[in-house]
């Protein structure tokens, strides 16, 4: 399907489907596009293509694939303002990004790194949004270096992964909190202008507004963004009104998705860091397992096609992957782990995600 657009409007397409701009100049999320590679709207997602002049595209829908022109650009005023008031700050800059589900945190972060990227900065991104990570599986927390601009941060390959096991906050907070702070010490290996520091969608309770807090404590960044549609983050920055808060609205055209659209891309990012895996035996005798006080009371009922997710660390503590926790063989002393990982890992770590060996949640 061919698709002409004027200038300054804009083309929100919803997967799957795969975009191709074949003349005219076009952004998406602050970077520009060139003619003839296809962008592709992955399952889940929803990519704004802005016309920097009139363009025409090509578009390759799949079933149950839409698209809208909207009459003026995707990208918020607000958004355009407050990146350029942080790429004025000169030096090493953090920035933390909050949200509530939903709201366009994922997409502020991609358009802040590639504006910082294409004026030249160098730019690392923590994506702490345990459910939803796009650069690391879920119930992990994930470091990356951008070092050029995306239009999905599904793309990029983080340096450094810390397993957390849940894929909601509330569920273990304090694994969260020690994530985001053996992570910040890693990034001060990276040659980084720039870190902006991704989080969850959880911002409703005294809680929530706890653990924000403590994640802004632990960094103390230059600058916190808010988005939001109404006053959803108004405990939250009340909170931290001692710090820079800058508060953008959240796209009119973004996509809102479901508990089951959020599990699929949840399990799409299983699928990912499960390729190739087959079941490996581990002598329980030379590894260490981490919360092995549960084993008895959780693998009950386990057969051998459902298990528990694992994470897998080397002799240094270095995540190396993920997998599924298959059975026990009690007898022999083994645990059988269907994972990707080749060589053999001393440390086990058992999250509290239930997966079948294909990736799909159980609970």
């Amino acid at each position: 399907m061919r698709l002409n657009l004027r200038k300054e409007r804009a083309l929100l397409v919803d997967c799957p489907a795969s975009v191709t701009l074949t003349s005219g100049s076009a952004t998406v999320l602050g970077t520009s596009i060139k003619e003839g590679p296809r962008t592709v709207v992955r399952n889940g997602k929803r990519l704004p293509f802005e016309a920097v002049t009139d363009a025409t595209f090509e578009l390759t829908m799949g079933e149950a694939s839409a698209f809208l022109e909207t009459d003026g650009p995707a990208t918020p005023d607000s958004w355009r303002r407050a990146v350029d008031d942080i790429l004025e700050l000169t030096g090493s800059i953090s920035v933390i990004v909050l949200g509530g589900v939903d709201s366009g945190k994922t997409s502020f972060c991609t358009y802040l790194a590639n504006r910082a990227i294409d004026g030249n900065r160098k730019v690392s991104l923590i994506d702490g949004d345990l459910g939803q990570s796009d650069i690391s599986s879920p119930a992990t927390i994930g470091l990356a270096r951008l070092e050029e601009p995306v239009v999905d941060l599904f793309e990029v390959e983080a340096d450094s992964i810390v397993f957390v096991g849940a894929t909601s906050p509330p569920r273990a907070l304090s694994a969260c909190l020690s994530a985001f702070a053996t992570l910040k010490e890693r990034c001060a290996s990276i040659d980084s202008g720039l870190l902006i520091v991704n989080t969850d969608g959880w911002i409703e309770g005294e809680e929530a507004v706890n653990y924000k807090a403590q994640i802004v404590d632990l960094f103390s960044p230059n600058v916190i963004v808010a988005i939001q549609g109404g006053d959803e983050l108004n405990r939250i920055v009340e909170r931290l009104r001692d710090s820079r808060i800058v508060v953008v609205e959240t796209p009119k055209a973004i996509k809102k998705r479901s508990r089951e659209a959020r599990k699929a891309l949840r399990e799409l990012c299983y699928k990912k860091y499960l390729k190739g895996a087959k079941v490996k035996s581990y002598n329980l005798n030379y590894i260490e397992m981490k919360q092995c006080h549960q084993l008895d009371d959780s693998l009950k009922g386990l057969d051998k096609d459902v298990g528990f997710l694992v994470g897998l660390e080397d002799q240094e503590g270095t995540f190396v992957g993920i997998g599924v926790l298959s059975g026990i063989d009690r007898e022999r002393g083994f645990l059988k782990v269907y994972t990707p990982v080749g060589e053999p890992s001393p440390r086990i770590l058992l999250g509290q995600v239930r997966l079948t060996l294909g990736g799909s949640e159980i609970c």
